[in-house]
């Protein structure tokens, strides 16, 4: 049965594919992406939300007709098992200066040092994505890091800035006002409009982070080619 999938055009170019489900909503979301994926590949871009697929089609306007071809994909889907599409392991510049960094010390009395072993030892999975395009809500935390939001939000958090709050991590694709707290920068660009599928990261993806000091981050961002990823995957 797939009475539980509602379909919304979001606009002239995207379709909305809601679950309206309260149990196995990730599995069902992961399975839907392959499958639109597999069926439109470069045609489509796609962001997932928390329960939510949107299909943003390239040069195609949506149709009644497309909206008929995908409820026609998803017909009585049954989600296999969820599967790691790639693994991640991407450098970071930990700024051990900054305000935000010693307010997560003096919130959780760790040391600083102590603080970014710990956040670089943690496996992180792509839970979902949302908030800025290519915006990946990192799940693995270590719950020894776990610290609110903001009371009062930044009102400028920079482009590749790794960040963590309410027991989740976050890497900001772009400059962006922002409640969490930056632990340092991470100069591989998450989001790419020139690449085939412009978001670095897709759900159920692993990442580990690794420290770089500060010459070979500066390195990394001003000569780092956007479309030379590879190296980063399945480290």
């Amino acid at each position: 049965m797939d009475s539980f999938i509602v379909y919304h055009q979001y606009n002239e170019n995207s379709l909305l594919v809601t679950i309206d489900i309260d149990t196995d909503v990730q599995e069902y979301r992961s399975y839907i992406t392959r499958l639109i994926n597999d069926q439109y590949g470069h045609r489509v871009v796609l962001n997932q939300g928390f329960n939510s697929v949107l299909i943003l089609w390239r040069e195609e306007s949506v149709s009644s007709k497309l909206i008929d071809e995908v409820k026609l994909l998803l017909k009585g889907i049954t989600p296999s098992p969820m599967r790691v599409i790639n693994k991640w392991k991407l450098p970071v510049y930990y700024d051990r200066l900054s305000a935000d960094i010693r307010a997560v010390s003096k919130y959780t009395d760790l040391e600083i040092g102590e603080i970014i072993r710990l956040h670089q030892q943690a496996v992180y999975s792509v839970h979902f994505m949302g908030f800025l395009p290519g915006f990946p809500y990192l799940n693995g935390l270590p719950e020894i890091l776990s610290i609110p939001r903001k009371v009062t939000p930044s009102l400028q958090v920079k482009t590749g800035s790794v960040a963590i709050a309410a027991g989740i991590c976050g890497i900001y694709p772009q400059s962006s006002p922002g409640g969490w707290y930056v632990l340092g920068n991470c100069p591989v660009p998450l989001f790419n409009r020139e690449r085939e599928q412009p978001f670095l990261l897709s759900i159920n993806d692993q990442v580990v982070f690794y420290e770089v000091d500060q010459s070979i981050f500066e390195d990394l961002e001003q000569n780092l080619n956007p479309l030379d990823i590879n190296q980063f995957k399945n480290g």
